[in-house]
């Protein structure tokens, strides 16, 4: 962890050049700043197809813009992508990463970085390897990266067999990896061994056809289960083993019905069709009379008629003109109508949130060494130093988070953040058990709800679910209002100056232990006093 891959090459050629080398590496590596790379401790999980975003970052958090960055797979020369002099250096990145990599620079200044890959394959899955290197200095991490796919819906197929039994066939394709295969019994508990199960791989995905031999003594059900291991989630039928049997008694009562319909219903058909001639002659000769003297009368009424078709024609053009005009005015109304109940509607929510306003104020043990907290605890300021504090195990090493002082288990409570027009923050609640150390992505899973304005391109709000979900705004806010409903495992953000909703978490999560406020920002923010609470 100290010499460059090549300077080593160079020395070993003479025993004088190495300890030259090692003499140098002495008085430079006293002046260097040692760091550490790490990355996550889990591998990271992405679905076949989707885009994977392998995290990395430095400790302590370094100013990493004008460091060497390089990942690479199984040697050093299989480059995936490499930052260098303040920007991408490919060319000489490996044929099959070649348009598909990006390295997420957003907090490069945090000593954070991220490679995204996209369009991820099945050839994707292994080891990579982040390397910083700085001056003379250099460290690395791996990253395994594991892909999964789900397989189709279950087919489920029923054929006799010997022995006057049934057997049934369950079979589904696509999956990756190989899947984990059970039969289970009507407790859906208690498994069943199989007759028989075959994996086939097709494409490097895996098809599987498992069987189940049943017997007619044999009551209740039984389902077919095909897991993801790794995903921890699987696909499942279940099928009456009373129906299963009942249908295949019936195809011999089936059969026989069909043969005595196909002869008895010719022949009653046959019968009604002489029945229905022999009426229909005697009605139409008694109608063929009437018809004689009725049609004189029409012939006369018919002249009548077309004298005052005319005038129909043109009342009904007038009518139609009118009620197109009446429907046109009926739209326009409804329209109006339905954005004003919008707009009242979405008013009195945001004034029910402020019913309920808190005094937050910002708990300075839990900041990150850059962040410095106003003496009211109220502003938080991105500084240029990093302070020096004891460890404490409240403190955010890695990210520039900071918590309120308050914690809330129970009721509903509303808060505002002035955001004003500064770029690249967060806001939220989070769980007060949240990791504080090492690499964090803020997302529902790891006890984070939360929004956050990020800058690239364009100026994004998203919603950190997972995956984030881009959220469009018509005015950009320059106050998020907070409101935790607690018991509704809600969390909802607005537009404190225009009253307007923007992003609600509800029913998926439940809350189980206590929340606090949430703040990041590589710039300032503040929390605003809220009208209705003063």
């Amino acid at each position: 962890m100290g010499f460059p891959e090549s300077l080593w090459r160079m020395s070993l050629s003479s025993l004088p050049g190495l300890i030259l080398l090692l003499i140098s590496h002495h008085f430079q590596t006293g002046n260097a700043e040692h760091f550490k790379v790490l990355g996550p401790d889990q591998p990271v999980v992405v679905i076949l197809g989707e885009d994977a975003v392998l995290p990395c970052h430095l400790s302590p958090a370094l100013n990493a813009e004008d460091m060497q960055v390089r990942w690479f797979r199984t040697s050093f020369d299989f480059l995936v992508h490499q930052y260098e002099n303040g920007m991408d250096q490919n060319e000489q990145q490996n044929s099959k990463y070649r348009g598909r990599t990006e390295l997420i620079r957003n907090y490069i200044s945090c000593g954070s970085v991220s490679l995204r890959i996209q369009n991820i394959g099945l050839e994707d899955e292994g080891r990579y390897s982040c390397y910083f290197e700085f001056d003379t200095y250099y460290d690395e991490a791996t990253v395994e990266l594991k892909v999964v796919r789900l397989g189709s819906a279950l087919f489920i197929s029923v054929n006799d067999h010997q022995d006057r039994g049934i057997k049934v066939m369950c079979e589904s394709s696509g999956w990756y990896p190989e899947p984990e295969v059970t039969w289970r019994q009507e407790d859906g508990q208690s498994p069943i061994a199989a007759s028989e199960t075959e994996t086939q791989e097709q494409n490097g995905l895996f098809k599987v056809k498992t069987s189940l031999l049943l017997k007619t003594n044999q009551q209740g059900s039984i389902s077919c289960h095909i897991r993801n291991v790794i995903l921890s989630q699987e696909k499942t039928f279940v099928i009456s083993i009373a129906d299963i049997f009942y249908q295949r008694v019936s195809r011999w009562m089936v059969s026989l019905s069909l043969i005595l319909i196909s002869v008895l219903i010719p022949c009653g058909l046959l019968v009604m069709l002489v029945i229905y001639h022999l009426r229909k002659e005697r009605e139409e000769k008694g109608q063929l009379s009437a018809d004689k003297k009725n049609l004189s009368a029409k012939v006369e009424n018919l002249s009548a008629k077309a004298e005052n078709q005319s005038e129909n024609v043109d009342k009904f053009s007038a009518d139609n003109a009118k009620l197109s005009v009446d429907k046109e005015n009926l739209s326009a109304d409804n329209a109006k109508l339905s954005a004003d109940n919008e707009s009242l509607r979405a008013e009195l929510e945001w004034r029910r949130c402020c019913s309920y306003a808190v005094n937050v104020t910002l708990d300075p043990n839990t900041a990150h060494p850059l962040l410095i907290v106003s003496e009211d605890k109220k502003t938080v300021i991105s500084g240029n130093t990093k302070q020096i504090f004891f460890d404490n195990t409240k403190r955010f090493d890695s990210e520039p988070f900071v918590l309120g002082s308050e914690g809330f288990s129970s009721g509903k409570h509303y808060w505002e953040v002035q955001v004003g027009d500064k770029s690249d923050w967060k806001v939220g609640v989070c769980k007060n058990s949240v990791r504080r150390k090492g690499q964090i992505t803020p997302s529902p899973g790891e006890g984070y709800w939360a929004v956050e304005l990020r800058i690239k391109d364009k100026s994004v709000y998203l919603a950190l679910t997972v995956p984030e979900k881009e959220l469009l705004l018509r005015e950009r806010p320059q106050a998020v209002g907070i409101f935790l409903d607690y018991e509704a495992g809600k969390v909802s953000f607005y537009n404190a100056d225009t009253k307007s909703h923007i992003y609600t978490f509800s029913d998926i999560y439940s809350f189980t232990e206590t929340l606090q406020p949430f703040l990041f920002t590589c710039t300032s923010l503040r929390i605003r006093p809220v009208a209705a609470w003063e």
